[in-house]
């Protein structure tokens, strides 16, 4: 599901959960600009800008398809140069696994507290877990474990302001590793997601701030 805007009751619009996160600093990705630009100048800044769209743009259609397959709708074949059907198919059939029951696929959520929104993968129910789960799909294997369960947090914050007798405090990150051959997948379990409650109400404040 691609991104949505929310605009609150006051008329102005409302972070969502990856434009909090994203204003987290990455050490690793203003390094790798840095020695690209060093190696390559201006040309290296190109190369870095262009990979990081490509990056995003097989996230969006992976994304795309693991929508289609969770909900059995028909998929279509994407272009076979971005492996999207590979990777797609890899994490559903791993993350698959462990889910019990899909109680919402891609829902939109809103929390009016923290004045966020955001739209989750799933909140499913896992064999032999108890109580609800959010879980994301990433498609970088790189784990953090900072904006990782933030974003986490920021959903189960949104669901269980509306979902008061389903509240959820736990989530995992499915994470690909789309440039190894054997297409391996991580799952990362956070509990006790409430502990990122002061993040949220922090990077909501440096948001408005910059705006």
């Amino acid at each position: 599901m691609p991104h949505q805007n929310f605009i609150g009751p006051d008329g102005k619009p409302w972070p969502s959960a990856t434009e909090l996160t994203n204003l987290l600093p990455a050490d690793w990705v203003m390094s790798w600009y840095r020695s690209q630009v060093k190696k390559y100048g201006w040309r290296g800044w190109q190369r870095c800008k262009a990979q990081s769209n490509r990056g995003m743009k097989i996230g969006t259609m992976v994304h795309e398809r693991l929508e289609h397959l969770v909900k059995k709708e028909p998929c279509v074949p994407y272009p076979q140069r971005y492996h999207i059907d590979e990777l797609a198919d890899k994490l559903f059939d791993t993350v698959n696994l462990l889910i019990e029951d899909y109680v919402a696929i891609e829902p939109h959520l809103v929390s009016h507290s923290y004045q966020v929104a955001g739209t989750a993968d799933m909140i499913v129910r896992l064999h032999s877990r108890p109580g609800l789960w959010v879980g994301d799909y990433k498609t970088s294997y790189d784990k953090d474990e900072l904006k990782h369960p933030l974003q986490l947090a920021i959903y189960a914050t949104a669901w269980s302001e509306t979902h008061p007798e389903q509240a959820i405090d736990q989530g995992f990150i499915a994470r690909i590793d789309k440039k190894s051959k054997g297409l391996n997948v991580k799952i990362d379990e956070y509990q006790g997601l409430k502990q990122y409650i002061p993040w949220i109400k922090v990077l909501r404040e440096i948001w408005e701030k910059m705006r």
